[in-house]
């Protein structure tokens, strides 16, 4: 198969070998002005695009990749090329969809399967104006076909604003202590009427990388949902505690449960206590409340790693899937989302799960949105999620 070529970049490419070596700096000014990724037509096929990520390295430079939901996690596919005998690196990609991702670039990469390590060493592409907040510094983002994504709850300065504290919380079942974030919202008082209740995985997260306090906020002072409480959990050994395990759902219930409920003024009906994450969390989210709905009445599943299989299940079925389909209907209201970018396991157990939920007619939304395994979009569905909860709860009493 011919190598896909950027007519950009073939051009580029053919006026170096003619000897132009000023093309290079054409290039360059072309590029900081019009920002990257180069997105052109497909000049074989007029349905798709060529996108083109750009870094430009120096002497050092090895190798570059480039990683996210698009163009993907393919350490083959991704490696990009040097142009000739510049400093230029570039790879180019083909694609039809329409989408939001963020991306990164792996410099000098020597990590192999160690994705760990090489998430500690991502760089932004400084070409790029484009953002999304970050606790570890800013992501790139990139859009294709769609409307401007930015999120205007971050934009609202003049908001009433909740409190962010933290609390070191020992468990005695889990024999370890760990960081809990908590968000009241503005003007919290025990002598108004009891606050809605959000328990979520991934804590940091959840505070510092997806905004959520600025989310509350934003949701609160608009009035789509009323005056809630946020805790969010950190997590010690996030692999375990996120997998079907059974001592996390008797932390939050014996320990957690009781402690928020001795310490602020929460509303200890079901239908008002909601519990969600993202990924894992969105996993553990779902079996908490299965095994606790007299406890949870609301899950919110963000890219929920619902195809994961228990240790000692034999079933082709996903796990949750299969608890669902065997148990009677629960009183539980759920929200759950996936990218069309996502990995095909995740995607289709998402996509089965909500047609079992249907089948077993729960209250229950399932969203696809144009991204992947992204914290682009797990901000944006902790909002929507919310108001779509809040819709279910309105008749309840």
């Amino acid at each position: 198969m011919k190598k896909l070529m950027s007519p950009i970049m073939y051009d580029l490419a053919k006026q170096l070998n003619l000897g132009n070596p000023a093309a290079v700096t054409l290039f360059l000014e072309s590029i900081k002005k019009q920002e990257t990724p180069i997105v052109e037509t497909c000049p074989i096929d007029d349905e798709y695009h060529l996108v083109t990520y750009i870094w430009l390295g120096d002497e050092q430079t090895e190798n570059a990749y480039v990683f996210g939901s698009f163009p993907g996690w393919d350490l083959t596919a991704n490696e990009m090329n040097k142009l000739l005998h510049t400093n230029i690196w570039f790879k180019t990609f083909r694609t039809k969809d329409k989408f939001a991702s963020t991306y990164y670039f792996s410099i000098n990469d020597d990590f192999e399967q160690d994705w760990v390590k090489r998430s500690e060493n991502y760089k932004r592409d400084p070409l790029n104006s484009k953002i999304f907040g970050h606790k570890a510094g800013p992501i790139s983002v990139f859009e294709l076909g769609l409307s401007s994504q930015i999120d205007k709850t971050k934009q609202q300065t003049h908001i009433p604003k909740g409190k962010v504290e933290t609390h070191q919380f020992h468990s005695s079942i889990l024999k370890n202590e760990r960081q809990l974030w908590i968000y009241t919202p503005h003007n919290y008082s025990p002598e108004q009427a009891p606050y809605d209740l959000l328990i979520m995985f991934d804590g940091s997260s959840m505070l510092q990388t997806l905004s959520a306090a600025a989310t509350l906020d934003h949701l609160i002072h608009t009035k789509e949902i009323p005056p809630c409480i946020l805790i969010g959990i950190d997590h010690v050994d996030r692999f375990t505690e996120l997998t079907f395990y059974e001592e996390m759902n008797m932390f939050l219930t014996k320990e957690l449960l009781p402690w928020l409920q001795q310490r602020y003024h929460v509303n200890a009906n079901p239908y008002h206590i909601t519990i969600g994450g993202f990924s894992l969390g969105g996993l553990a989210a779902f079996y908490t409340a299965l095994r606790y709905p007299d406890l949870f009445g609301n899950v919110l599943s963000m890219s929920g790693s619902v195809h994961w299989k228990n240790e000692d299940y034999a079933e082709s079925h996903p796990w949750i899937e299969n608890q669902f389909k065997r148990s009677s209907t629960l009183p539980l209201q759920i929200y759950m989302s996936a990218g069309e970018l996502e990995n095909k396991p995740l995607l289709e157990a998402n996509r089965k799960l909500s047609e079992v939920l249907k089948e077993k007619e729960y209250q229950s939304t399932y969203v696809e949105f144009p991204g992947g395994h992204d914290e682009l979009w797990w901000h944006r569905q902790f909002a929507q999620g919310l108001v779509s909860l809040q819709q279910f709860k309105i008749p309840m009493k």
